[in-house]
């Protein structure tokens, strides 16, 4: 299955001064000594385009830092984004040339001295990445999203990660106890429709009639494959710990091939997940032209949750006499093939308001031929004029 990249946050140092890039700056004063810091550190400038997308960038005079998701920049979407991390800082660097900052390269390593326990320090002269979110698209049926995510709820991640099903059951993700989230990573699952649709609005703010129509399509499609998004961050930390960190030096197949993506991914193999369509009594008996009333539908569906929760027919008199009421309802409900007049045994019978029962299988989504595919030579369109070609 393939593998994107979502969101990137990369920085690199630099000897030479370089022009300061941000909205506001600050200086950093020492509480104990009073002294202040010599250079200036600055808050991000957000570099808008189009469809609500912005990155953000800032330069203190010598750090450069880029934050944001290069796949989604000035697109409407990013069902598929880019594959490699090479393509996510070519669009980072077409951003920092026009700001007249210089791009960020690849290095090589310098060896510190060594700690008090004798541990080396590796110095890297290239650009380190921070964050860094992977992604991929499962397609697992229509209406089958709510039921395999269900099933995905009662898995466990490595670390003491616990699964927790939003209240919407749109969404799954691995929680640690720390209050706050992990800063380690974070991995979740998400019907990826229900998240195109909730930002429709920002993500189409000044598109053409094409684009709306374009989008509307590709929701439509999210639904009829029932797609559901895998996506996990990389943060600082485990970076470090696992030698992630180092542009040139890590791929988007290193990360995937991580031992907690790969756990979550034999997890799910061995999960059996199957869906279940219910469709009532009193809809069968007015859709198979049984009954022509709701009230007659409804007084039928009420014998058969009698007969399902064993109570008598009966009437209480001593001779304990059948209704004419109950030879009517019999008769309707003997033509969806539930017989009444035999008590209800759950191990050897389904329940009549199980419509169909299927196995849902997980495949990789394929692509539709008008999908919009992310290309990290696309010019953007930029909110305040101009572009970056």
């Amino acid at each position: 299955m393939t593998w994107f990249i979502d969101k990137l946050y990369i920085q690199q140092t630099h000897e030479q001064c370089l022009p300061l890039v941000g909205d506001k700056f600050y200086y950093v004063v020492d509480g104990v000594t009073g002294e202040t810091s010599e250079s200036p550190k600055a808050y991000a400038s957000r570099i808008k385009a189009s469809h609500s997308t912005s990155i953000g960038v800032y330069c203190d005079g010598h750090k450069v830092r880029i934050e944001g998701n290069p796949s989604r920049f000035g697109r409407p979407d990013n069902l598929m984004g880019l594959q490699s991390i090479e393509e996510c800082v070519a669009v980072y660097n077409r951003i920092l040339l026009s700001l007249g900052l210089p791009p960020f390269i690849t290095g090589k390593f310098d060896i510190a001295s060594a700690d008090a326990k004798g541990n080396f320090r590796k110095i890297y002269s290239g650009a380190q990445i921070t964050m860094i979110d992977i992604t991929r698209n499962h397609a697992v049926g229509h209406k089958n999203e709510l039921a395999f995510l269900r099933g995905v709820a009662t898995l466990s991640l490595p670390n003491g990660k616990r699964p927790h099903l939003y209240p919407n059951g749109l969404t799954v993700d691995w929680q640690s106890r720390n209050v706050g989230g992990s800063s380690w990573d974070y991995s979740k699952v998400y019907v990826k429709s229900a998240d195109l649709l909730d930002h429709k609005n920002r993500n189409l703010k000044g598109a053409d009639e094409e684009t709306e129509t374009y989008y509307q399509n590709l929701i439509d499609y999210c639904c009829q494959s029932g797609v559901v998004r895998e996506e996990h961050s990389f943060k600082s930390e485990k970076l470090k710990r696992y030698d992630l960190c180092y542009y040139g030096y890590v791929s988007t197949e290193q990360l995937a091939n991580h031992h907690t993506v790969t756990t979550l991914d034999k997890l799910i193999e061995t999960l059996g997940v199957a869906t279940v369509d219910f469709t009532s009594i009193a809809s069968q008996l007015l859709n198979n032209g049984i009954v022509n009333s709701h009230s007659a539908a409804y007084a039928t569906q009420a014998y058969c949750q009698q007969w399902l929760n064993g109570q008598p027919f009966h009437n209480t008199d001593r001779k304990k006499q059948l209704s004419s009421a109950y030879y009517k309802h019999k008769s309707r409900l003997l033509q969806l093939g539930i017989d009444i007049s035999v008590p209800f045994c759950p191990s050897r019978a389904a329940l009549p308001t199980f419509k169909n029962q299927r196995e849902i299988t997980m495949r990789s989504l394929e692509l539709p031929t008008w999908y919009r595919v992310a290309n990290a030579r696309s010019p953007f369109q930029l909110v305040d004029g101009g572009t970056i070609a």
